[in-house]
C-alpha cells in the first residue's frame, strides 16, 4: 500500500470519527425521546463505517491515525459550549447538518483528488457521502426558526 492510499484512509477515518464523536456529545444532552432515537440510529451508522474502516486497516497491518487530543478537546468543548446556549432539537440538528455538509465535502474532495484509490475504498467513501445526505434529510424537519427576542 502506498502512502497516498494510507493518507486517504486516515482522512476518511478522521471524517467518520469526528461525526461519531459529535453524536456521542449531543445524544447525552438530548431530552426529546423521538429525536434521541433518530440520533442513536444515525450514530450507529457512523459506527458501522468505523468498523469497516478498522477492518481495512487490519488488512494492511496498520492502525488508524489518531485524532490529535487537542482537536478532540476543542471539538467537544465547542459542541458543549454551543449547547449551553441552546440544547433544542433544532439547534442540535443545525450543528449536525453543518457537520454532515463538511463530511460530504470531505468525501468528494477525497474522491476527486485521489483517482488511483481502490474501488472498494471509493465505494465506501461514496456510501459515507450518501449517509451525509441522509443525515441532512432526516434532521431538516427539526430545524425551527428562532424568533427575535425584544
Amino acid at each position: 500500500m502506498d502512502k497516498e492510499t494510507l493518507k486517504i484512509l486516515d482522512d476518511f477515518n478522521k471524517a467518520i470519527k469526528m461525526g461519531e464523536d459529535s453524536y456521542a456529545v449531543v445524544i447525552e444532552k438530548t431530552e426529546d425521546t423521538k429525536f434521541k432515537k433518530l440520533l442513536e440510529k444515525q450514530s450507529k451508522n457512523y459506527e458501522k463505517f468505523l468498523k469497516h474502516i478498522n477492518k481495512e486497516y487490519k488488512k494492511l497491518d496498520k492502525t488508524p491515525a489518531d485524532t490529535k487530543m487537542m482537536q478532540k478537546v476543542m471539538g467537544w468543548t465547542g459542541i458543549k459550549m454551543n449547547m449551553l446556549k441552546d440544547s433544542s432539537a433544532s439547534h442540535i440538528s443545525e450543528m449536525l447538518i453543518q457537520g454532515a455538509i463538511m463530511g460530504y465535502i470531505e468525501c468528494h474532495k477525497l474522491l476527486n483528488s485521489n483517482l488511483d484509490v481502490s474501488e472498494d475504498l471509493k465505494n465506501e467513501i461514496t456510501k459515507f457521502s450518501a449517509l451525509q445526505l441522509d443525515v441532512i434529510k432526516e434532521l431538516t424537519p427539526y430545524l425551527r426558526k428562532i424568533e427575535k427576542m425584544e
